[in-house]
């Protein structure tokens, strides 16, 4: 009984001092006790999930210790990946992201990452897709045959620049100008590497075809008397340097650098090719246009001439034919046909000649679109495209006084003229008809289907809402479709229609004048306070035929329009908006300026001036009179009505502002923001085993 008494006290005592030590572990402000106590759970003890919540404690108290809190983050992505759970990539890209300056978990994040990739494309059959990051994207480029360069076009001149630079390997290092200022293009990424990697050649302006040593060195003009679609398809230098490969006007053609020995060796109207890796062959491309789309086929010549051999045939466009480093290979990008709705994918087709027995080709889906020829096929068995990110336009929303933009559409949507409704719970908008979004987000309502009789005009369309929130305004054009061509034409008038959607009701009624096409157009309108009446713009022709636009008010249950402007006045083509007072209408003026129209007497004053005038953007009045809002040259800025400097509204995005509304309760302003398409370089890799698996 005295034993078992003594070793009860001493369960009790240890037991004791491990509730003292988890005590003080959860209490302390050491973040090393608690990091240890972390990786103790998570090594010693299995658990996982309690180790991650530790982690995110000691993230969310000493965040300021950058160097605790990447070791936590990293452990995250650890212990995720233990569990088997995909979240565990997101938590190593945290560490790369918010902890760039911790340079060995940013090594470790990147290498954890990197075999997850690798492990993932295994186990679902999918390449990996690696983006490198060029600053100054200059939008082309080709790879070198090793892959550690890519030779791009800037500014008039050929550049070089490392693909992996010092500071990171997805971030290239600092580019060297191969030659000075010269018209050089590279439009479609057709300039070319020789296959050892010491020239480069490339096309400049209308100027001719050159070449230039890839480590820097006297330009040589190549003396080739017609080049024809050179400056469109690829050029392709054989192994050596020595022999170009190019589209003529007749077909794909090879001479000397020198100028001496031309040959035409095959016919064919599209002239895509490129040398083998051992300069014995050259691989092209072949389009026919027929009734049903383009039809495609890969074809292998003899690089001294002879008989092709064809290789596939693809239904849609086929483009830019790579081989692959060791010549058994051939890969080309199938493109979007514009008779058939193709996805864009690359082809990798196996060369009869090489490899024999029955092999299909492989198709990898890519994440965006291409509109370049590929950056090439390099020794690393990596692919290089630019890949395009589509230009998007997106609804947003920010405070009146600027801040970080809230996303109120997703993306994929057209998006035009965003308008509040009165009680500020939805926003109407412009896409292929008129719509209607809650003014933080959700489900799409339509109002107008663009149909072929009736739809929105651009720019211009308007979607005003009226006062009492049962209406909305709008820009409406109609196809008017006669027997004779020639007397089919489109009249655009001012119309409402219920915000529920429903019939629209025709307001104005401006007769068609083949003379003057765009007299009859009636756009940007807008509701005044009282909802009695609408002001928008019509165009018409002055006595030496040129274009002048002036402001019209027509009562909102139609009417009479009575024009308030004359050529004087100087209206821009663009938006204008009634004062919350009603007795001024602010306007974009041909001088550069907002001015505002003061109704009664018809006196003008210049409010501010502007860097230019466009269709696209728009003013809009504060709810107190005080301000008016506008978008400029992809900025969105508040002037005061009384006078002063315009201030900038900080959106904290990268994309340009256009079309922009002032929110019912002056808190807020909706705006649409585009982002522009850019091709950025990827890199295409594992994905030989998907090849092999067939083999």
């Amino acid at each position: 009984m005295k034993i078992k008494s003594i070793t009860t006290v001493s369960l009790i005592l240890v037991l004791g001092v491990f509730l003292f030590i988890a005590g003080s572990v959860q209490q302390t402000d050491d973040p090393g006790v608690l990091l240890r106590a972390a990786i103790e759970k998570e090594e010693v003890d299995g658990e996982l999930q309690g180790a991650i919540n530790l982690y995110k404690q000691i993230i969310a108290k000493f965040g300021s210790n950058r160097a605790i809190a990447a070791k936590a983050q990293l452990r995250i992505g650890m212990c995720y990946e233990k569990l088997g759970l995909r979240e565990a990539q997101n938590a190593y890209q945290k560490v790369i992201e918010n902890y760039p300056q911790q340079h060995e978990e940013v090594k470790t994040a990147k290498e954890r990452i990197s075999q997850l990739a690798k492990a993932l494309a295994a186990a679902t059959g999918k390449p990996k897709f690696r983006k490198i990051h060029i600053p100054a994207n200059p939008g082309n480029g080709v790879l070198s045959p090793d892959g550690k360069r890519l030779a791009f076009a800037s500014e008039g001149s050929i550049w070089v620049v490392p693909i992996s630079g010092k500071v990171d390997p997805d971030i290239t290092g600092a580019p060297v100008r191969l030659t000075e200022p010269m018209g050089a293009q590279n439009r479609f990424n057709t300039l070319s590497w020789s296959g050892d990697g010491k020239w480069i050649t490339f096309s400049a302006s209308q100027n001719g075809i050159y070449i230039v040593p890839s480590a820097g060195g006297k330009v040589k003009k190549i003396p080739i008397q017609q080049v024809g679609n050179a400056y469109y398809n690829r050029l392709s230098l054989s192994p050596d340097g020595k022999i170009l490969a190019f589209a003529g006007d007749k077909g794909i053609h090879t001479i000397s650098v020198e100028g001496e020995r031309g040959k035409r060796l095959i016919d064919t109207s599209w002239g895509d090719s490129v040398f083998s890796p051992d300069g014995n062959r050259l691989a092209y491309v072949n389009v026919l246009d027929t009734k049903n789309g383009y039809e495609s086929s890969i074809w292998v010549i003899e690089s001294h001439g002879g008989t092709p051999t064809k290789i596939y045939n693809v239904s849609g466009l086929a483009k830019g034919p790579m081989w692959s480093p060791d010549g058994t290979m051939i890969a080309f990008i199938h493109d979007q046909d514009p008779k058939h709705a193709y996805d864009n994918k690359l082809y990798i087709v196996p060369d009869k000649k090489s490899i024999s027995g029955s092999i299909s080709p492989l198709k990898i889906e890519l994440p965006h679109e291409i509109n370049h020829l590929p950056a090439g096929w390099t020794s690393q068995n990596s692919i290089g495209l630019l890949l395009g990110d589509p230009a998007l336009d997106v609804i947003y929303t920010v405070p009146s006084s600027g801040g970080i933009a809230t996303q109120v559409s997703f993306a994929g949507l057209t998006v035009n003229h965003p308008r509040w409704s009165p009680d500020g719970e939805r926003i109407f908008f412009r896409g292929y008809g008129i719509y209607s979004i809650p003014s933080d987000g959700g489900k799409v309502a339509t109002i107008l289907n663009n149909r072929e009789e009736l739809y929105e005009a651009t720019a211009g369309g308007g979607n005003n809402v009226s006062p009492d929130g049962k209406k909305l305004v709008f820009s409406g054009a109609r196809n008017i479709l006669k027997r004779d061509d020639e007397d089919s034409h489109v009249e655009v008038n001012i119309y409402t229609i219920p915000v529920e959607g429903g019939e629209a009701t025709q307001i104005t009624s401006f007769p068609w004048d083949p003379k003057n096409p765009w007299k009859g157009q009636a756009r940007f309108p807008c509701w005044s306070p009282d909802g009695k009446r609408i002001a928008f713009i019509r165009d018409h022709m002055n006595k030496e035929n040129n274009h002048v636009m002036n402001i019209f008010i027509v009562p909102s249950a139609g009417g009479e329009p009575q024009q308030i402007t004359s050529e004087s006045h100087r209206v821009a083509w663009a938006a204008i908006d009634w004062s919350p007072d009603e007795k001024q209408i602010a306007y974009f003026s041909r001088d550069k300026s907002i001015n505002l129209l003061t109704l009664e007497g018809g006196t003008v004053r210049t409010l501010v001036k502007v860097d230019g005038i466009n269709g696209h953007w728009e003013l809009s009045w504060s709810p107190d009179g005080k301000k008016i809002a506008y978008s400029c040259k992809g900025r969105i800025y508040t002037v005061p009505v009384g006078g002063g400097q315009p201030v900038e509204v900080k959106t904290g995005l990268d994309a340009e502002a256009s079309n922009l509304d002032w929110s019912p309760d002056g808190k807020m302003i909706a705006f649409v923001a585009t982002k522009s398409e850019t091709s950025e370089l990827w890199l295409i890799e594992d994905f030989l085993h998907l090849i092999k698996d067939q083999k």
